[in-house]
């Protein structure tokens, strides 16, 4: 009897419906939700409402100094990453980023990490990297990292790989945000990361989202996340044909596409019911036609970003707008805001073609004109809007792209990841995205969303008349 019971556990672990079902099972959301005091302006500043303002708002509006404390709460993504990859029970760490700077996450990786703990590190990095001076200098150093003497010396030493991919053979930025940790105690746990951020002020000044989730290897996600590290390691240049053998070359693309579409189907459980993992540029189409679907279905849209221009989206989002049976609500970074106001001239109209307007702003921040004009389509489409005050000079950003959907039938559902609502991010770049419904998930993203649209983030008519910074 007890060998049955254990037989049935079995079963139901392998074939889970549910994240849940698996062993090891644990879900921690994280916002970066940085506490910043008010920055006062020189002089006042009056909004296009005509009332005075004195300060940018508080906990939007940041500046380098206030790294330290907001690094030191628990609650605190930067915090949860020191004690993850500090852990002595982490045997590997496997990582991929955009951009990795964060001085104190690469000292502790480097202190801590690999001198101390011997953990092996393999990081994968965009290519970019390479060219930015400041970027390479610290990624180089990390490179250069040993273990203690005493693992050199008895042979057991793991020292750090770096590897750079993306931007050749069709692909895009490596623009994924992952970390996978496995554990020496237990071969089968696994914690997954993953984040609307990079490893840069995104661990604490940037407003962003990040996830925890321990589980085990065996699981559809855990598999699925390795697919994606072994892929861009190992799949992501192009493949010179044999005329010979009457083989055609192989894009860096398409061999990537080719890999992760064989590896997953070798994956022996079922994919869980209520966390969806979509890897660009394999699944770009379907995981935009899927936002777009639950856009439709939704009686309420609640939209996060930091770039803004896919036209599909766009276009789903105005006719939700127009809708008196659907409510949504639109927050960006009023970097997006700026970039058009920039190339107002004289007469009122906002030109960004330096052809037409010789003082046009080509960008603020990360942002650009038709980004502008994209938002104002959906105000005008009755969408309400809100923009994050947040510091440009800093390039400090509000970089969360999410959305979440309060769906018709009484559910919800949050769409997250690491890519912006760009057609580059559903198309070429390398992306990890998700569709969740876990419910204490999704309820934990409604309240952050509710906590920013009534408390951090401002309408258009209470923005300043003019771009001034404290």
């Amino acid at each position: 009897m007890k060998f049955l019971l254990v037989g049935l556990l079995s079963v139901s672990s392998v074939f889970a419906a549910s994240i849940k079902d698996y062993d090891h099972y644990n879900y921690d959301v994280f916002f970066t939700n940085p506490l910043c005091q008010a920055y006062e302006f020189e002089d006042t500043v009056y909004s296009f409402d005509g009332k005075p303002l004195n300060a940018k708002p508080e906990n939007v509006y940041c500046k380098y100094n206030d790294a330290r404390s907001n690094e030191k709460r628990k609650s605190s993504p930067h915090y949860n990453l020191i004690k993850l990859i500090s852990d002595k029970d982490v045997v590997e760490l496997r990582m991929a980023y955009l951009s990795f700077s964060s001085s104190g996450i690469l000292k502790t990786l480097c202190d801590t990490t690999i001198k101390k703990n011997n953990t092996k590190l393999v990081l994968i990095v965009d290519k970019g990297n390479k060219s930015d001076e400041r970027k390479l200098e610290k990624l180089t150093t990390l490179a250069a990292c040993k273990p203690a003497k005493k693992f050199i010396d008895n042979g057991t030493a793991n020292y750090p790989i770096i590897e750079y991919r993306g931007q050749n053979g069709g692909l895009g930025y490596a623009h994924n945000k992952i970390i996978m940790a496995s554990y020496k105690s237990n071969k089968d746990k696994v914690t997954l990361v993953y984040s609307s951020a990079n490893m840069s002020s995104g661990t604490t000044l940037h407003h962003e989202n990040w996830h925890f989730l321990t589980t085990s290897k065996k699981s559809y996600m855990a598999q699925a996340h390795v697919c994606i590290l072994d892929g861009m390691m190992d799949h992501s240049n192009s493949i010179r044909g044999s005329r010979s053998a009457g083989r055609a070359s192989v894009t860096g693309i398409n061999n990537f596409k080719n890999f992760v579409n064989k590896c997953r189907k070798e994956i022996d459980v079922e994919e869980e019911e209520d966390i969806k993992l979509s890897i660009v540029p394999a699944d770009g189409k379907k995981t935009m036609d899927n936002i777009v679907d639950k856009i439709k279905k939704s009686k309420r849209i609640s939209v996060a970003v930091h770039r803004f221009s896919h036209k599909d989206l766009k276009s789903a989002l105005m006719k939700a707008g127009k809708r008196k049976s659907q409510e949504v609500r639109f927050i960006a970074d009023d970097d997006i805001f700026w970039s058009g106001k920039a190339n107002e001239m004289e007469n009122g109209r906002i030109e960004c073609n330096p052809k037409k307007n010789p003082g046009a702003v080509p960008r603020v921040g990360a942002n650009m004109c038709n980004e502008y004009f994209n938002i104002q389509s959906l105000v005008r489409s009755k969408v309400d809007v809100k923009y994050m005050e947040t510091n440009q000079s800093l390039f400090l950003l509000h970089h969360n792209k999410y959305i979440v959907f309060e769906l018709k039938d009484g559910t919800s559902a949050v769409h997250c990841g690491a890519g912006n609502f760009t057609h580059a991010a559903f198309s070429k770049n390398f992306e990890n995205y998700y569709y969740i419904t876990i419910p204490e998930v999704v309820e934990k993203f409604k309240a952050q969303y509710d906590y920013v649209w009534n408390d951090l983030a401002t309408a258009e008519k209470d923005l300043p008349v003019k771009q001034v910074l404290p």
